[in-house]
C-alpha cells in the first residue's frame, strides 16, 4: 500500500549522493519511500518496482530498474533480501528522511533474515561529516530527534545511534539551553512538531529563533502559539520594509495644516 511521504530540501543538496548515483536512481529511491512500510520494508521484485515507480516510461524495463537498485545498494540505501523465495527490500536510512511509527502498526512483510543495523559512524552519502553522533543515554535529545523525524529506526526497532541533527532541532536546542526550568517533555515534543513544520514551510531560521524568544514569555498559551508568533514577525518585517509603523503603535498626532491654495481656503469660508 503506497504512503504519502515528504521530501526535505536537503535531499536535493546531497552532493555525495549525486556523485555516487545516477539521477534515475535518486528518483527511484524517493519512489521506494512511497511503497516502504513503517518498518522500512517493501517488495523487491524489479518488475513490480518498475510498474510502481515508472509505469509510463517505456525506456526503462525490469532489468534497467534492477541496475538502478544496484546503484542504491552500493551506497547502502537499500538492502535486498529473500523470504520464502520472494525478493524484498529493506531501507535502513528511511527514517532519516521520514517520520516513521513502527510501534503503531505491524509489518505485513517478513523481516530481513539478520536484522540490519545502519551505523551512523560510517560517513555515508546522506550524512555530513560536520555532525557528531548523539548518545542514546540523553533521553531528552533522543526524544527530540525522534520527534523531528531524524532518529534512525531499524527493522521496526530503534538503533543506538542518531542521524544528523536537523536545522529545526538545532534551533530548539539553542532555545532549551537558555530556558530554565526545562519545559515538560510533552511541550518539548510539541515544539519539535511546530518547528519542524515551520522549517518545512521554509520559514527563515532567524524568524523561528525570534519566535522562540517571544514564546519564552507566552508559554502559558502552549507551543501551538509559536506559529502565530512567527507569522507576526514576518508581517512586522514586511511592514517595516514598506515604511509602515509597527502594529499596535499609537497614531501620531498630525497638526492641522491650511490648504496651500489660498483660493480653495477662501471658497470653503464662503456661505
Amino acid at each position: 500500500m503506497a504512503r504519502i511521504r515528504s521530501v526535505k530540501p536537503e535531499y536535493w543538496d546531497d552532493r555525495k549522493l549525486a556523485k555516487r548515483t545516477s539521477r534515475d536512481a535518486r528518483l527511484l529511491y524517493i519512489a521506494l519511500w512511497n511503497h516502504a512500510d513503517e518498518h522500512c520494508r517493501l517488495q523487491g521484485d524489479p518488475q513490480w518496482i518498475k510498474g510502481q515507480a515508472f509505469p509510463f516510461d517505456d525506456d526503462l524495463d525490469a532489468a534497467a530498474t534492477g541496475r538502478l537498485l544496484k546503484e542504491l545498494e552500493s551506497v547502502g540505501a537499500v538492502i535486498p533480501y529473500e523470504a520464502d523465495e520472494d525478493p524484498y527490500l529493506f531501507l535502513p536510512k528511511l527514517a532519516r528522511h521520514q517520520r516513521l511509527e513502527p510501534e503503531k502498526v505491524k509489518s505485513r512483510l517478513p523481516p530481513p533474515p539478520s536484522e540490519p543495523r545502519a551505523d551512523s559512524s560510517e560517513r555515508g552519502a546522506y550524512e555530513s561529516e560536520s555532525h557528531a553522533d548523539v548518545s542514546e543515554s540523553d533521553a531528552d535529545s533522543s526524544a527530540l530527534l525522534y520527534g523531528a523525524g531524524c532518529r534512525e529506526q531499524v527493522a521496526g526497532g530503534r538503533s543506538t545511534r542518531e542521524a544528523p541533527t536537523l536545522p529545526g532541532t538545532a534551533l530548539l536546542d539553542g532555545y532549551l539551553a537558555k530556558t530554565s526550568p526545562r519545559p515538560p517533555k510533552g511541550d518539548i515534543e510539541k515544539l519539535v512538531e511546530v518547528i519542524d513544520r515551520l522549517v518545512a514551510e521554509q520559514t527563515p531560521a532567524d524568524v523561528i529563533g525570534e519566535a522562540l524568544e517571544r514564546y519564552r514569555d507566552k508559554t502559558k498559551y502552549g507551543p501551538g502559539i509559536l506559529r502565530r508568533l512567527a507569522g507576526d514577525i514576518v508581517t512586522d518585517r514586511a511592514d517595516a520594509a514598506a515604511g509602515k509603523p509597527p502594529r499596535g503603535s499609537p497614531k501620531r498626532h498630525q497638526a492641522y495644516q491650511n490648504p496651500k491654495d489660498q483660493n480653495v481656503y477662501d471658497e470653503e469660508l464662503q456661505p
